[in-house]
């Protein structure tokens, strides 16, 4: 079998599914930083290493060299302040191949998807000393082939994760909700003032917020302000995947004004439209929506005209979440990510 490792930061739970299908075709080693995955969950191998901050630049463990050589394809993230990983990539004398994997652009809690172009040729640099890149999504292939990147070389693994969805049962689709780390930059202000606003004229369905952070008190005080504690219901993190089903089934849609990262595949495989801004903070997920087949996509001011057109074309909505179900099946479950993976791999392996 092909000896891969893959050196992530840590192995969260949405990537397990991803990490045990590989494990099934290739001899797999994850190496991460994390908290240690317990045996009864993986089918691969871990080795746990410390990571160190230079400012603002990243060094994994002195002795990567030694590991690295045991294995013939390399996989890790592209990022360019992994200052060791290019050195490793520059390495004239190495025998493993190395992908790249990541989002490809500029994208973070701060800027916009592929907003600030100024590294990009730093970007490049590291990625063509890279055997093969591997995408998020769709959207950076063309932009690396127009910079000079052989085709053949660029591969996308659609980020996506596992959606529990119970076919059994049905559910009255009688809610609103959002559902994430509440912090700023997500715009859960803007989202609150709108509903505000609105159920003054409309009886809008109850808000259910699913998530803590730095914003869960200031939003607790804004609820309580404005006495709308029937209608907006804070409910804190909820990580139990049956309780988050039964919230994403009753919603009408899933509504993040400022942030649109995997829970737009969350609520697509669960039935449920997403709607967010057209210039949401995304790492490409945002890209997954349809605007007006399984999402809205507004810009800044409309969101109010939104939750109107919620109260008064219900229907409308429930057709968009039976399309995002529908397109979640047919392009986005994990085995489609893990394909992309395994053509990545078998590129650099000459397969």
């Amino acid at each position: 079998m092909i000896k891969v490792l893959i050196i992530n930061p840590l192995v969260p739970d949405y990537r397990l599914p991803i990490f045990n299908s590989l494990a099934e075709k290739y001899d797999l080693t994850i190496c991460h930083s994390g908290s240690s995955v317990p045996k009864v969950n993986r089918k691969f191998k871990e080795i746990k290493i410390t990571r160190k901050k230079v400012g603002p630049f990243t060094l994994h463990e002195l002795w990567m060299p030694r590991l690295l050589k045991n294995y013939d394809v390399i996989i890790s993230e592209a990022n360019i302040r992994y200052i060791d990983i290019l050195f490793y990539l520059v390495n004239p004398f190495r025998s493993y191949k190395w992908i790249l994997w990541g989002i490809g652009v500029s994208a973070s809690y701060t800027k916009k998807f592929d907003e600030d172009k100024r590294l990009d040729f730093l970007r490049f640099f590291m990625c063509r000393r890279a055997d093969a890149n591997l995408f998020y999504s769709e959207y950076p292939v063309k932009k690396y082939i127009a910079s000079g990147f052989d085709a053949q070389s660029l591969f996308v693994a659609n980020n996506t994760v596992t959606v529990y969805y119970d076919e059994s049962k049905v559910y009255d689709k009688n809610s609103l909700m959002f559902v994430g780390t509440l912090y700023k930059q997500k715009g859960i202000m803007e989202l609150l003032e709108a509903y505000r606003m609105v159920s003054q004229e409309y009886d809008l369905p109850v808000l259910n917020i699913i998530g803590g952070g730095e914003e869960l008190e200031n939003i607790s005080h804004w609820i309580e302000n404005h006495i709308l504690g029937s209608q907006v219901v804070l409910h804190g993190p909820i990580y139990d995947k049956v309780k988050l089903h039964d919230f994403y089934r009753t919603a009408i849609a899933c509504i993040s004004p400022g942030q649109a990262g995997l829970s737009v595949l969350s609520a697509l495989g669960s039935g449920t439209p997403f709607i967010t801004r057209e210039d949401a903070i995304t790492g490409g997920e945002r890209l997954n929506i349809k605007h007006g087949y399984n999402g809205i996509l507004y810009k800044k001011g409309e969101l109010s005209n939104i939750l109107v057109d919620v109260c008064n074309n219900k229907e409308k909505y429930i057709i968009m979440g039976n399309h995002g179900r529908e397109y979640y099946l047919q392009y986005r479950q994990p085995k489609q990510m893990v394909e992309g993976i395994v053509q990545a791999i078998e590129y650099v392996s000459g397969n």
